[in-house]
């Protein structure tokens, strides 16, 4: 009886070396392969084949305020500054004035004057949402900014490593004096 047992295991450990080093191959295999052209490409601020989320916490509400942007790329938003206003309703920048509209948890739809529109991510923003991280799932834009007169370092790198591994690339962002 135990011969039989013993037959019967030793081959399906066999069976199961087989398939685990089928299993490996495979996955090195998948690991050399190139996933995207255009995940590979410097010039873009983010690549386009990580997965991007919004910050499940942001309460549009405690958006409200003065914002300073610390460090940026991306597209033809050169944004230094922001205000939000009404419980997260209403924006203004120096380009001029739009209104939000939230299109889900932390993801809001600017509409401006002109009627052109920008969805703006929050990716990630600290507890009192003194911090937050920006983007877009395009990669378009990209910044970090801070309340007026609450900027803390910590969480500025917390947001820049947040972005990161969003597929940001935010080596190479201008960052901006406080």
């Amino acid at each position: 009886m135990k011969t039989a047992i013993h037959k019967a295991c030793t081959q399906c450990a066999q069976a199961v070396h087989r398939i685990a080093a089928s299993a490996a191959f495979t996955l090195a295999l998948v690991g050399c392969a190139q996933v995207s052209d255009r995940g590979d490409d410097p010039a873009l601020i983010r690549n386009p084949t990580v997965p991007i989320g919004a910050i499940q916490r942001f309460e549009a509400a405690k958006f409200d305020g003065d914002w300073r942007v610390h460090a940026s790329a991306g597209g033809d938003w050169a944004l230094r500054e922001f205000t939000v206003s009404g419980s997260a309703t209403a924006w203004r920048e120096a380009a001029g004035a739009a209104t939000i509209a939230p299109r889900a948890t932390g993801i809001l739809q600017l509409t401006y004057d002109d009627g052109t529109q920008r969805d703006l991510w929050v990716v990630w923003t600290d507890p009192d949402h003194h911090t937050v991280a920006l983007g877009n799932p395009e990669g378009d834009f990209g910044f970090i900014a801070t309340r007026a007169g609450r900027f803390r370092a910590d969480q500025v790198t917390a947001a820049g490593q947040v972005l990161d591994f969003n597929g940001y690339r935010t080596d190479a962002w201008e960052v901006r004096a406080r």
